[in-house]
């Protein structure tokens, strides 16, 4: 039996398949506890979640339907959430706190699931500790007085966006040696959704089921080295994760003589890791390598590349001439008829492959993906100490701004029997006072959607100007989302970025990029909605302000359904994709209007002018004309802008 089956990865259960087999492998060996998913859509994290969590249950013994605990890690997480525990007790001293191990020290029996649902937005602690589990074989922990080691023996499943990848640290990937995009992934439903487990995968999770004896043969070891000898740079860590996938890959082959042992004992065959096993490790994480210059299906012929992207597409069709001025009404097109051409998700002819379909998308991120650390930005705001950051954790106080009253008391409770008694009041010395640490935080987020297909022969930076210069002063985070650029993966779906500044170059490519043929405006008003859904319930306090720039002229010739299935419908469209788009943004606009300004930037595109309009009064927010100053309504104000 192959352990990677032998369906085709492009049907719709290939990538189930395949996603099933890396979470079995990451269950079944030790030496692979980390899994990073590229693209996953967040509605189907949950499903994947809980099937790796049954299948680690079923690795440790636990009871039929148990599944392993689970503990999800984001950017509110702090060092005490992660290594420590408090506990109250009843003592002959009256009731006490005590502190026990925390989660990620696994005080349990079994091993744990550790859930990070985006990963370039794990705080620096959580981070810092995925780099000192991930592939360690001991840990140790001394915090608040326990002394406590132990095996490491939790997996991480991450996700991330493959644009993210160069905000991360290599430090932080490298321990991820399970990698796969899941862009297109369809869950079933049921009690399965990636697919029945099969027997003999079944029994190999077995703890009672003996492990064969499997080697790694020379020739193996060389397939290895000769796979990645164009990653010199990066380490000895991806030689390793491939011979380990390759070896996870002959465990599970060798599962049936586990069942059915030979008279000599059950170790006595051993399982010798070959060639193939390291090829079809290689198709499993779809690594790009000298031979294989481009990620193809695992069932094409070797040395056969696949029909190049694009092929067969027809060419892009020239911008349509402007008609009479005329407004959409319900059962018209809103577009025109020369677009009524076929629309694909492969990429142009010329294009190169996205990052999406590599393992190690860092490595396209230029040199700065070297200069991302681990190590907390240094504060950038200003006022008041308490106005700066969540709350990352608690030291010893060094003065009286910003104390800790519940650790203080904790702290000097543990001396309240030497000091005064249990009967009197309770004595808080000065060595006793505690203070928070914050992190920084952007106070300002700015979120920028960018139709290209408005464009034609508009420059729309004098127009944007005034909103990116508001986010410099301020030092605002950016989150830019691309509706309709040429040359996309999928010209059906919209996709976004998050830039720590406005001086990422990222941002000065996605104004400069040339239309292309659908608007998938709906999604990308999605996209947005979710950051900024994620932005401001965040944390408690989240960011003084958000503001929401749409630059489009409102025409989304693409419904919300099939940006999120990627299957085109047959026929006219007509309204669905403007009305999907006006419905998305009527969800925006209940986030709340406090923290929250939605700004629309008109080109003037006849016809179907009034477009723009309705869609800004669906935000809440106003519009500003293409031929509107900085000071137009619903521009950031002088005193923002200087901040």
């Amino acid at each position: 039996m192959r352990a990677t089956g032998d369906q085709d990865p492009d049907e719709p259960d290939g990538s189930l398949r395949r996603l099933l087999t890396v979470l079995v492998s990451a269950a079944l060996e030790p030496s692979l506890p980390g899994v990073l998913l590229f693209d996953l859509p967040p509605e189907h994290l949950p499903a994947v979640s809980r099937t790796f969590a049954h299948l680690l249950g079923r690795s440790c013994g636990a009871p039929p339907g148990r599944p392993a605990p689970r503990t999800v890690l984001d950017s509110a997480t702090v060092d005490e959430d992660l290594w420590i525990r408090p506990r109250v007790r009843r003592g002959p001293e009256g009731i006490g706190f005590t502190f026990g191990p925390g989660p990620l020290a696994e005080p349990d029996a079994g091993p744990r699931l550790v859930v990070v649902p985006d990963l370039a937005r794990l705080s620096v602690p959580g981070r810092r500790a995925a780099v000192q589990l991930l592939g360690s074989d001991t840990a140790a922990l001394e915090h608040s007085g326990i002394r406590h080691h132990w095996r490491p023996r939790a997996r991480w499943l991450a996700c991330c966006r493959s644009e993210d990848a160069a905000l991360l640290s290599p430090h932080l990937l490298d321990r991820f040696a399970l990698r796969l995009a899941a862009p297109d992934l369809r869950p079933r439903p049921g009690p399965d959704p990636l697919g029945p487990l099969p027997a003999a995968w079944a029994t190999a999770l077995a703890p009672q089921t003996p492990r064969p004896r499997v080697t790694l043969t020379d020739e193996a070891a060389s397939a290895v080295l000769d796979l990645l000898d164009e990653h010199e740079g990066a380490g000895n860590r991806r030689a390793l994760a491939l011979a380990r996938i390759a070896r996870t890959l002959c465990r599970l082959d060798g599962a049936a003589d586990a069942v059915d042992p030979p008279r000599d004992g059950p170790t006595a065959t051993a399982h010798p890791v070959t060639p193939d096993h390291v090829d079809r490790a290689a198709r499993l994480i779809r690594l790009r390598t000298p031979h294989r210059p481009e990620a193809w299906p695992e069932h094409a012929p070797d040395g056969e590349p696949p029909e190049p992207p694009g092929a067969g597409r027809p060419l892009p069709r020239p911008e349509p001439p402007c008609g009479a001025e005329q407004e959409a009404e319900a059962g018209v097109p809103v577009h025109g008829p020369e677009s009524a051409q076929p629309l694909g998700a492969a990429a142009a002819p010329g294009e190169p492959s996205p990052a999406v379909n590599l393992p190690y998308p860092e490595d396209a991120a230029g040199p700065g993906h070297r200069e991302a650390t681990l190590r907390v930005p240094a504060r950038r705001g200003a006022g008041a100490r308490t106005s700066r950051g969540p709350v990352t954790g608690v030291r010893r106080a060094r003065d009286l701004w910003d104390l800790a009253p519940v650790r203080t008391a904790m702290e000097a409770a543990k001396y309240r029997a030497v000091r005064g008694g249990t009967g009197g009041p309770l004595v808080i010395a000065p060595a006793d006072l505690r203070g928070y640490v914050r992190a920084p935080e952007p106070v300002r987020m700015l979120t920028v959607v960018l139709d290209h297909t408005c464009r034609g022969g508009w420059d729309w930076y004098p127009a944007l100007e005034p909103f990116l210069r508001w986010a410099y002063v301020t030092r605002a985070s950016v989150d830019v989302v691309e509706v309709g650029g040429g040359g996309e993966p999928d010209e059906l779906r919209a996709r976004a970025f998050t830039a720590r500044s406005t001086r990422d170059p990222r941002i000065a490519a996605a104004l400069a990029r040339r239309p292309g043929r659908a608007t998938p405006l709906a999604h990308g008003l999605d996209l947005a909605g979710q950051a900024l859904r994620r932005a401001l319930r965040h944390h408690s306090a989240g960011p003084v302000e958000a503001l929401l720039v749409v630059a489009t002229d409102g025409r989304g010739n693409v419904p919300l359904a099939v940006s999120r299935t990627g299957r085109p419908v047959h026929g006219p469209v007509r309204r669905t994709g403007v009305d999907d788009a006006v419905a998305v943004a009527a969800h925006i606009r209940a986030l709340g209007r406090s923290r929250l300004r939605s700004v629309v930037v008109d080109p003037g595109r006849p016809p179907y002018t009034r477009l723009p309009a309705a869609l800004a009064e669906a935000l809440g927010g106003g519009v500003v004309g293409r031929a509107d100053d900085e000071d137009a309504p619903g521009a950031p104000d002088r005193e923002a802008r200087h901040g």
